[in-house]
């Protein structure tokens, strides 16, 4: 995978090529969507809870929005893994849950040794459980397509495609062409430098015959 650099023009007012950043192919979808970044950094303090991870990322992100290109294919690019990650939540409460409540059922047959060893087991094994599941947050995320170093005049996006990369750089330079032409006199094409019109000869510096 590749990765750009572009403008906050470029970025905010979609003056992009019309290709999938994904794969390549023709774009069929034009979407405007919320990029935020922060240090990759921030993501070790999900294991010590939400609170200090959204103080910190809150003071940290940056916000951008820009317009994203996409095939049919892959439209669904970043929903995809937004329901792999709540899906996943869903399935592991459910399971800490029902497996707490089957414990709960069959305590007195086990006994107290036996019980008070597999409810610590069980609450070793959850928090293990959140733990992974907290850690493959920023792994989804950085397999996605994510920006990076976002500043007032330029976006960097990371996992494009070399066909999107490639495609933004013939874009530039037919705008480019473009503005060029359109500041040359009567519409004329601008000439190439060993084109340009020489100054004349003066006169006087040749000899007559």
């Amino acid at each position: 995978m590749a990765s750009i650099v572009l403008s906050r023009y470029e970025a905010e007012e979609g003056d992009l090529p019309e290709v999938c950043m994904l794969c390549g192919a023709p774009a069929t979808e034009r979407k405007r969507r919320r990029f935020t970044s922060h240090p990759f950094w921030v993501y070790v303090l999900l294991p010590f809870g939400w609170l200090p991870y959204i103080i910190v990322a809150s003071i940290l992100t940056v916000r951008v929005r820009c317009y994203t290109h996409f095939c049919a294919r892959h439209r669904n690019h970043w929903l995809m893994r937004a329901l792999i990650i709540w899906g996943v939540f869903a399935g592991m409460v459910a399971l800490i849950l029902g497996s707490f409540f089957v414990v709960a059922l069959t305590g007195e047959k086990l006994g107290k040794s036996s019980f008070d060893a597999l409810f610590g087991t069980l609450c070793i094994g959850s928090l293990v459980l959140m733990f992974l599941w907290l850690a493959s947050i920023p792994i989804l995320q950085v397999t996605a397509i994510h920006p990076a170093d976002v500043t007032k005049r330029r976006l960097t996006l990371k996992r494009i495609s070399p066909e999107f990369a490639d495609a933004v750089w013939e874009h530039r330079e037919e705008r480019r062409a473009e503005a060029e032409q359109e500041d040359s006199p009567r519409g004329l094409p601008p000439r190439r430098p060993e084109q340009r019109r020489r100054p004349r000869p003066d006169p006087e510096e040749f000899d007559e015959d």
